[in-house]
């Protein structure tokens, strides 16, 4: 691209130098607080912001590991016609990334989403447990909510022990949307061919999930119930530029990208092109 538009030829080994030196000189607690935009919807007492967390997985030379992505952002539903889901309007989002362990991950996250933010916190993830454990015990005042897609693939497996699971499927959706849980889990506990094993995971899911499970209440309250944006994010922050065809990352290496990704795609790049523009040490480090 530098080389199309500018008419500079830069070798690869030089891009790959640049961008570890840079990653290595950002300051990376920066690039993880919130913005000044940010901050001042944090602050809002009347403003909804969203915190989505998932995990996705990039090959390194250790092979397969997982990196976690959260993604904060105001929205609002721009338009609601019914049956038809609504449209939604989001602000700049903001991104942490980590790959390990997921104690240095929550503490990222915490750092661009703070618990004591006054704004309406609300809180979207899918079923994994740890997730639902910390979110419930860091952010008690939020609203909670289960990815419903990830509910509804659930109950679409279980309802292929039935002959007619479309209209078992839709009967179980219509219970969640007018608040009926219970219903929802006597219809599972009722199944009679499906196996004791799985009906026994679907149910402790479901009871387990109970405290985020009031589509009925988040859809009166205008809502999102899916956590699109943080599975898309995998793909914009990552997997576009860290899972093209042959690719296998060192870890430091994959650490250094994820911090340029994160900041690049949080709009906070400025951090990064302040460097070239200021720091002569950088330059000649570069060189």
């Amino acid at each position: 691209m530098v080389e199309s538009l500018l008419g500079i030829k830069v070798s690869q080994s030089q891009v790959y130098r640049t961008c570890q030196i840079a990653a290595f000189v950002t300051d990376e607690a920066v690039v993880d607080a919130p913005s000044v935009e940010l901050g001042r919807q944090l602050t809002a007492a009347g403003q909804t912001v969203y915190g989505m967390v998932d995990g996705s997985m990039l090959l390194t030379q250790e092979g397969w590991q997982e990196t976690k992505v959260g993604r904060v952002f105001a929205a609002q539903a721009v338009t609601v016609d019914e049956p038809q889901p609504p449209a939604w309007e989001l602000s700049p989002s903001e991104y942490v990334a980590h790959r390990g362990h997921y104690r240095e991950f929550t503490r990222k996250f915490e750092q661009l989403f703070p618990p004591a933010s006054a704004c309406r916190k609300v809180l979207v993830s899918d079923g994994a447990a740890w997730i639902g454990n910390w979110l419930r015990e860091t952010y008690p005042d939020a609203v909670h909510i289960l990815d419903y897609y990830h509910l509804k693939e659930k109950l679409s497996a279980a309802a292929q022990s039935v002959s007619d699971s479309g209209h078992w499927l839709r009967e179980q959706e219509e219970s969640l949307f007018e608040g009926r849980q219970q219903a929802v889990e006597k219809a599972v506990q009722d199944l009679p061919h499906l196996d004791a094993a799985s009906k026994q995971q679907l149910l402790e899911y479901l009871k387990n999930n109970r405290y985020r499970t009031r589509y009925d209440l988040y859809h009166k309250e205008g809502l999102m119930i899916g956590s699109g944006p943080v599975e898309a994010a995998h793909r914009t922050v990552l997997q576009v530029r860290m899972k093209r065809s042959g690719q296998r990352w060192s870890e430091p290496g994959c650490d250094k990208m994820i911090l340029l990704r994160t900041a690049y795609r949080s709009g906070k790049f400025d951090l990064i092109t302040d460097i070239f523009r200021q720091d002569e040490a950088f330059r000649q480090m570069a060189a």
